[in-house]
């Protein structure tokens, strides 16, 4: 690579390590802070995204979170039946649901944004808000350096769920 830096092959595999060690501890921390809200992983996005951007169809949140349709489709059963979601025929498609957040969901979504918040107050405890930003310019920079070549990040998340979906199909 034009410009590259020689790095340490150990120091970068135990980089690599503990991003994918933050990670996980992360995602399990969020996800015992908002069990008892029966919020499960990725829901709180699909949510977010609802609240945000109004009623969409399940294509549309697929295409904009970058998941399979099969796992848009599973979160909003799932969110169905506590009732923090609620499906409507489009008007226009008759063959198309339309989803909104119901007034549950926005609680408990709120209830979940704050216990994430927490969370986040604790792993970034004793850093700088420069530390910070340049935490999030490093990641930024990787996460670029990964899509660059020959699909782009977009088309990368495309590629994934069709994979996924051929997988499912297959099963």
């Amino acid at each position: 690579m034009k410009g590259a830096i020689v790095i340490d092959k150990e120091m970068c595999r135990r980089t690599v390590r503990e991003l994918c060690r933050v990670g996980l501890l992360h995602r399990y921390r969020i996800s015992m802070a908002v069990s008892h809200l029966h919020l499960y992983r990725g829901q709180p996005e699909l949510m977010e995204y609802l609240i945000a951007h109004g009623d969409c169809s399940q294509v549309e949140l697929s295409e904009a979170l970058g998941v399979s349709p099969a796992s848009v489709a599973t979160s909003v059963k799932r969110l169905c039946k506590a009732g923090f979601v609620e499906r409507r025929e489009d008007e226009n498609d008759r063959r198309i649901n339309r989803l909104s957040v119901t007034e549950s969901g926005r609680r408990a979504f709120m209830a979940g944004r704050k216990e994430c918040d927490r969370i986040d107050d604790i792993m970034f405890e004793g850093f700088t808000e420069q530390e910070t930003e340049q935490l999030l310019a490093m990641l930024s920079r990787m996460a670029r350096n990964l899509s660059v070549g020959e699909l782009s990040e977009r088309e990368m998340m495309k590629d994934i769920i069709k994979k996924e979906k051929e997988r499912d199909e297959n099963d």
